[in-house]
């Protein structure tokens, strides 16, 4: 009877410690889900000989996404009249910042702050835009600004990185085409966790319990020789 009553508690203790491992463990890098707002510094870029003419930034809503995802940071549009042989310029006022809230809503930890900066320079009338991007800087979670377009930071128990290198020029006004800036985010594999005290305790327990059962059953295996 006891051998029997051993036996059962022994598989308990395994099975509670199978479940125990198995809650603790990380998601797949591609199944962890997550959100995104970028904002822009200022709604507009604003031409250097003209007020009334630039390129806009749109300002999205938070946007949710899961694992490796492109997306967008902000639509461009380029507003002006002018003529084609006297066009408006972007050389001084084309410095733009779009700052990130990133969130691994899987786990629910507080959300990083990501700002990339840039510069957009060249000319744009009515009926062209040639218009190119610069990449500045990158600063996470207020920390010292780095030369480049990739941000680092690690949410939770994974690490993201946000390759702030996408840009396609805006059309002219009179053709509609929108331009972007963009990003391309990789969630790489989970950091290793520690082992729940439960998990530890359910383990030396079940071995402790196995070891005393192997050792009951040589020593009545003795008194019976």
């Amino acid at each position: 009877m006891k051998r029997i009553l051993y036996a059962h508690v022994a598989a308990l203790a395994l099975l509670l410690l199978a479940g125990t491992g198995a809650k603790a463990g990380p998601l797949d890098p591609t199944a962890v889900q997550w959100s995104y707002n970028f904002t822009p510094g200022a709604p507009a870029l604003i031409a250097d000989n003209n007020p009334t003419a630039g390129v806009t930034f749109t300002n999205d809503a938070t946007n949710p996404a899961q694992g490796k995802s492109k997306v967008v940071a902000s639509s461009l549009t380029v507003f002006s009249t002018a003529d084609r042989f006297t066009p408006d310029v972007l050389i001084n006022n084309g410095n733009w910042k779009l700052t990130l809230q990133l969130t691994n809503l899987s786990e629910g930890v507080a959300p990083a702050t990501l700002v990339f900066t840039g510069k957009i320079t060249g000319d744009f009338s009515a009926t062209h835009s040639d218009l190119d991007n610069d990449w500045g800087t990158v600063k996470v979670n207020g920390g010292p600004a780095e030369v480049g377009h990739v941000g680092v930071v690690q949410l939770g128990s994974y690490i993201f990185t946000v390759d702030m290198s996408r840009f396609t020029p805006p059309g002219p006004p009179n053709q509609g085409v929108l331009g972007s800036i963009g990003a391309l985010v990789t969630i790489s594999g989970a950091v290793a966790t520690v082992p729940e005290p439960s998990t530890i305790l359910l383990s030396s327990f079940g071995l402790s319990f196995l070891g005393g059962a192997a050792w009951r059953k040589r020593r009545a295996a003795k008194k019976q020789a």
